[in-house]
Formats: C-alpha cells, structure tokens, sequence
C-alpha cells in the first residue's frame, strides 16, 4: 500500500511499457486474423428471420371451420412454425396455419393486395400433400402460385485459416407452381422443360420469343401465365 504523499500507480507497468506502446502505432502487427490466445472468440449467432414478410400487414383470414372470417388486424406469417401472428391491444396472438384456409393482406405503402392460400388441399407430381401457404401470383384456368421455403445455412468458419462465417443463416427460396388437375406442377427453369407441362403450346412458345420474357423471373411468369388464361381453349 503506497504512504501517504507518495504518487500511486494505477496504470498497470506492463502496459506503460514501451514495447507495448510501440505496438499502438504498428500497423503491420495483430489483426482480425490472429488468435488471441485467452480471449474467447465471439459467439455465432443466427442471422435471418423465417417471416414471409417481417412487417405487420392488415389482413383478412378465412378459417376452414365454417369458412369463418377475422378481419382487419395487423398479422405476419411464421414460414418455419407455420403460425399467423395477430397483433391485438391485449398482445400477439398465435393460430396454427393448419386451421386457415385462406387469407388476403394489403402492402402498407402500394395498398396492392396479395392472396394466399393453404397448401395441404393440394399434392405435388408425387402425391405428397404441401404444407403451409402458397401466393397466387396469376389466377385463372392454370393459377400460377409461389411458394417460399426456409433452408438454414450452418457456420463454416475455421479458426486457423480465419475464413468461412461464425453464424448460421437462414435463408428464404421461392419456387412457382402451377396447378393443373388439382395437382401443383413445379416450374422447370429451362423453357423446353416448361412448354412441355403446356403440351407443347406453340402460341405459348410464340409469345415467350417475341417478349423476351423469362421463365425463371416471378414478373415474367405472370405475364406468361396471364396470356395463357386469357387465350382460348388456352
């Protein structure tokens, strides 16, 4: 314990030292990549969210028990759990997806509606029944819907070479559909394999040459999709 008048250091030595002052203004010296041995590297985290949309949207929900309606409030759809959030005065609400059979809401800055619907009254090309909720892009004789899958994408990062990343992602992929004879036929993204699912339409495959339209673009499959309904005897 220092007397009383004599100056006490609260800096520790070894830290006033010059070497390690030096190190202050060397710039060539320890970066991101080196291991600080005793220093705990940061925890990965999870980055992403399983949310169709993150944003509270006023919806219209059609239930399957007498194709009751709930109207008007704020709601979001949990892709992974396969919920409908409500946000009411009295708190969130939670009701299982599996319980509606429908719903509508609007974009808060557009005002432009967007129409889902429950997937399990339907099955793939292998019999399989869907599970959660499909967008109608394009309704019609043919409907056009999308489906978003949620896939998580693990850490990689390794501690010796100092790459990879330390969270795991979660990522959102959209694949379109069509229904054709209540079965929903997935969208090949080369346009051979699409004109077959359309017989071979050469009024199809006239119109997707003229346009230079896509059949892996969201916007350009409902114009594809559109012009199809609208032709006769499509």
């Amino acid at each position: 314990m220092a007397r009383e008048g004599q100056s006490q250091a609260v800096v520790p030595p070894n830290i006033r030292a010059t070497n390690t002052l030096e190190k202050l203004f060397d710039y060539n010296g320890i970066d991101e990549g080196d291991i600080l041995y005793g220093i705990p590297l940061p925890e990965g985290k999870v980055v992403g969210d399983t949310y169709m949309d993150t944003h509270w949207r006023t919806a219209n929900v059609m239930l399957y028990e007498k194709e009751k309606l709930i109207e008007g409030f704020p709601m979001r759809y949990d892709i992974h759990l396969d919920e409908l959030e409500f946000k009411g005065k009295n708190g969130i609400k939670v009701l299982p997806g599996s319980k509606v059979k429908s719903f509508v809401w609007a974009d808060s800055i557009t005002r432009t509606p967007a129409y889902f619907i429950n997937g399990k009254s339907f099955r793939n090309e292998d019999d399989v029944p869907f599970t959660g909720f499909l967008e109608v892009l394009e309704d019609g004789a043919v409907p056009l819907l999308k489906k978003t899958y949620i896939s998580v994408r693990k850490a990689d990062y390794n501690v010796a070479m100092n790459v990879g990343s330390r969270d795991d992602k979660i990522l959102k992929k959209n694949k379109y559909y069509v229904l054709k004879e209540n079965r929903l036929v997935e969208l090949p993204g080369s346009r051979k394999k699409f004109l077959i699912i359309f017989n071979d339409n050469p009024r199809l495959d006239e119109f997707i040459r003229q346009n230079g339209v896509s059949v892996t673009d969201e916007y350009d499959l409902k114009l594809i999709m559109s012009h199809h309904n609208a032709a006769p005897n499509n």
